[in-house]
This record gives structure tokens, sequence and C-alpha cells, in this order.
């Protein structure tokens, strides 16, 4: 029993865990798209995941893996983003190439680059129905990204010189990041085509920050194939674009690098100079860069060398140790923190349990008084019930007495038709069960032994088959009913049962029901039942006179 109420207790708490759940989870349907870090802190938040059924656990586990990707986080600890993709392909319910560059995405973080390929592929060569151009272009970025990541630059650009060539791309800007891809591989392939695909792309650039992204890298580019004087005059031009970040430490170095190859030396100190300035007020805000700060140095000492001036990296060094210093730091930061999340997290199992056991302890409770109260209810119906019947029967054993009592041979009642004979019987009947010999010990209305021994049969505390001598009986309705037991039995004795012989023959003697269930400690409905079946089996017409039907054979 205990075992039930905690299960029932549990899943009643999981049962709301889940609907809560639920409700979290289609919430963060709408927060996918513009909002996806929202959307995973209420997913973190979910307790009861694995109770929702495989739908709300698919369902979960495509809104996570969806909320990672479009962070541009990792997905390997989304296990289930492969099951997820392939419940709603079979499902019919992906739309466009969602669900390939999900699959395509967890592949990737997973290290399995070559799937993560045919995935693409796959996509890409079935035309996913319902498709927006903007997502084809999101299936080309992600195989160039992948290509890219491998270092397998040719296959990058066979791809996508074929992609833009057979692919329709409705969208300038879309093209134009894609020819920014392809300029990109063209570059460090030496390609003289790069010049010409950077220049498209810068062209077909959506806005300001995107035109600007593209000349920093072309000029980088130029920078590779000695090309230092076109290189600055891209830069100057970038600068033009984007003054708000022209002054960044990037920028100024990129520059720096491209008058030192020119061998002006005052123009790569008034860069450096920016540059170290840049790079402290980047520092000072978090955003500082090891890359950076080591060109920084590169430069510094070659300047110092070119001037005479001593070169050394003290300064280097001392910077190095600080950061590698400060990376401890963070790591040490980064346990503590692990080690508090999972403090929590204990803390909060064990708050669940502490409310799981207060949910079984209210559940118990109830049962208990519910179940205390049914029994205790049911025990006094039935204490009643017996009572009532106990004093009916009472009632009815007492009025038999007061009838065979005062009757005296060769009178009649009127009222109920009943005959010497049967008052006669009933005399009989009495004195087996040892009632009249009380009444004429002790004829007083106050006799306790009488009130006792008719409220132990009219109870059912005598069993009355132990004082009724039923061999004694049978002459005595023979002689007084012209053998209608004999009768009875010879007709019938094969079919009929003692008892059921026995109601018969107090129905011949005038019994009521109720009366013969007095005698014989039996119910009314027992009673019926019984008459029932004796009609049946002497084929007598429903609710035909069992006496009449004896008496004319």
């Amino acid at each position: 029993m205990k075992r039930i109420i905690y299960t029932l207790a549990l899943l009643l708490l999981v049962a709301c865990g889940t609907h809560e759940d639920q409700k979290i989870l289609n919430a963060t349907d709408s927060l996918m798209a513009e909002r996806p870090d929202s959307a995973l802190k209420l997913l973190d938040g979910m307790k009861a995941v694995g109770q929702m059924g495989e739908e709300g656990v698919m369902h979960y586990a495509w809104n996570r893996a969806m909320a990672h990707y479009r962070l541009g986080q990792s997905l390997a600890e989304d296990t289930l983003t492969l099951d997820a993709v392939r419940y709603y392909e079979r499902r019919q319910k992906v739309k466009g190439a969602e669900g390939s560059l999900l699959a395509a995405w967890y592949l990737h973080w997973t290290n399995r680059d070559d799937e993560a390929l045919r995935e693409l592929d796959r996509a890409m060569r079935n035309g996913l129905k319902g498709s927006t151009a903007s997502e084809w272009a999101e299936l080309a970025g992600m195989k160039y990204q992948i290509l890219y990541q491998r270092n397998d630059y040719a296959a990058a650009e066979r791809f996508l010189r074929d992609y833009l060539a057979h692919k329709p791309i409705p969208d300038e800007a879309v093209r134009g990041k894609l020819l920014y891809a392809l300029a990109t591989v063209l570059a460090l392939q030496d390609s003289p085509d790069a010049d010409r695909t950077f220049e498209e792309s810068i062209r077909l650039a959506a806005d300001k920050a995107t035109a600007a992204e593209c000349m920093r890298n072309y000029s980088a580019a130029l920078s590779e194939k000695g090309e230092y004087a076109k290189s600055n005059r891209l830069l100057y031009a970038y600068a033009r674009l984007s003054p708000e970040t022209a002054g960044y430490s990037a920028i100024q170095l990129a520059m720096a690098s491209n008058y030192l190859n020119q061998h002006r030396m005052d123009s790569v100190r008034i860069c450096l100079a920016k540059a170290v300035r840049s790079e402290h007020g980047l520092e000072a805000h978090g955003q500082g860069n090891i890359s950076r700060r080591a060109n920084l140095e590169q430069l510094r000492a070659v300047l110092n060398f070119s001037e005479g001036r001593p070169v050394s990296s003290l300064a280097f060094s001392r910077y190095c140790d600080s950061v590698t210093t400060a990376m401890i730091e963070k790591e040490n930061t980064s346990a503590r923190r692990l080690e508090t999340r999972n403090r929590l997290q204990a803390a909060n199992y064990e708050l669940h349990q502490s409310r799981l056991r207060l949910a079984i302890g209210i559940l118990l409770l109830v049962f208990v008084i519910v179940g205390g109260g049914s029994l205790a209810f049911s025990l006094y119906r039935r204490k009643y019930r017996r009572l009532a019947e106990a004093e009916d029967r009472i009632i009815t054993l007492t009025r038999m007495l007061h009838d065979a009592g005062q009757l005296r041979a060769g009178e009649t009642h009127a009222e109920d038709g009943n005959t010497p004979d049967h008052d006669f019987f009933k005399k009989i009947l009495l004195q087996q069960l040892g009632i009249i010999k009380l009444v004429a010990a002790t004829p007083t209305s106050q006799n306790q032994a009488l009130l006792k021994r008719i409220a132990a049969i009219g109870g059912g505390e005598i069993p009355t088959h132990d004082l009724l001598v039923w061999s004694d009986l049978y002459p005595i309705v023979d002689r007084l009913y012209h053998d209608f037991y004999s009768r009875l039995t010879a007709r019938f004795g094969n079919r009929l049962t003692e008892k059921e012989i026995q109601i018969c023959c107090l129905l011949r003697a005038g019994f009521s029901t109720k009366e013969i269930g007095v005698v014989t400690q039996q119910s009314n409905a027992t009673i019926y039942v019984r008459k029932t079946s004796i009609r049946k089996k002497t084929g007598m017409a429903e609710g035909g006179d069992i006496v009449a039907f004896v008496e004319g054979l």
C-alpha cells in the first residue's frame, strides 16, 4: 500500500511538473528566432523533461539544439539532436532546411565532418521543400565553413563556384557574402581571380559594416601578395567607410606592417603608437588579445633594432605571465562556479525530495482519514443494518410466541386466516427453540432470560438448525397436513435440497416469508431466491402458489 501511495504521489508531482514544462517549452518556440539566449535559459530551467513523452522530449531536444545553433555554440552535448531531426522528418514537420542545418552542425561539433558534408549535400541535392534563398545560402555557408576549417581550399572553391553558377540567388547581399567567401579561399591559393572577386563582394555588400569587413580582409590578401601600397590605400578607404573602428589596434597594426615592408619607419612609429593606445583601451575593457599584443611587441622590437636601441622581450614576457595568471584565475573561478552550481543542484534535488515526501505524507494522511472514515461508516452502517434486522426478527419471533400462546385449540384468527393446526405447529417449533419452556417457567413480560433467548435467536447468535430437530417436525407436518412432506419428497425429493423442503413445509404450516427467515436465520432475499428455485425445479409457473401446487398433486 505504501508503494502504491508513493507511486500516486510521484505521478501527481510529475504530472504537475510536466504540464508546467510543456508551457515553458511552447513559450520558447516564439523566442527562438530573435532571442535564442532567453529561450535557452527557459529550457535549462525545465525539470521534468524525461516524463513528457516522446514528442515532448523531441521538441525539447530540437529547441535546445536550435538555440545553441542560433548562438553559434557547440552542440556536442545535445546528443538527441539527430533523433529529433529524424523524428520530425518522419512526421514531415521540418520546415525547409532547418533539420539539415541542425544535423550538420551537430555532426561538425562531434568531429564527424564527412557525415556533416554528406548531410548538407543531401539537403541541397534533394531541394528541400519550403526552403528560402537565405536558408540555401546558410547551407552553402556551413559547407564552406567546414571545408575552410579543414584547410581544403580547393574543394571550397569548387563548391562555391558551382553553387554561384547553378543555384538561384535572388538576394544580392547573400550573393555578396558567398563571393566574399570565394575570394578568401582564392586569395589563400594565390589565385589571380581573388582581386576581382573581392571587389565584386564589396560592391554587393548589404551595408557599410559588411563592406568594411570585406575591405579589411582584401587588404590582408594584398599584403600577403606584396602589394603593400594598394593594401594601405584599401585600409584608408576602410577608415573613411568605418571611422569608428579605424583606430582599432588591428587596423593600425595592418597599416604599420605595410609601412614596415615599405621601409617607412616614421609611418610605422605613428601607426604603432595608435595601436598601443587602442590595445590598452581594449585591455581596460577586458577585450585584450594576446595575438595583437605579440604583433605590437614584434613591431616595437623591429623599430628598436632599426634605430640601434636595445631589444628586450621582458615586457612581453610579463604580459604573457599576467595572461597565464588571469587564465588560471578564470579557471579557478569557473571551477568554483561549477562547484556552487552543483551544490545548488543538490540542494534543489533535496528540496524536490522534501516536497515529494510532504506530498506523500499529505496523501497518506488524506488516505487514512478518508479510508478510516469510510471504514467507520461502513461498520456503523453494517451494524445498524444488522441491528435493524435483528430487531425485526425479534419482533416477528415475539409475535409468533404471542399468537401461539394466546390462541387455544379450535380458534382461528379472522384477520390472518390462521388455523388451529398452524398454531399447533408453531407451538411445536417454538418449543424446540426453547422459548415456550421459558414462558411456562416464568410467564412474566419482564423475564430477562426469555428476552435474552429471543434476542439471541433473532440476532443470529444461536443457530436455529442446532435447536430444530426436523426429523421430529416432518412427521408432524404429515399428520397435520395430509402427508404433505411425504408427497413432496416422493415427487421432488431428488430435485429439492433439504433447506428447500423445509421452506415448503413451513409455507404449508402458514409461516410468512419473514417468519421463515427468522426460524431458519436467513434473509428475506434468500427466502425469495429459494422459493423461485423451488418453482423452477418443480415446473411451476413464475409467482405460483407452492403450497397449492403440491396439494394438487
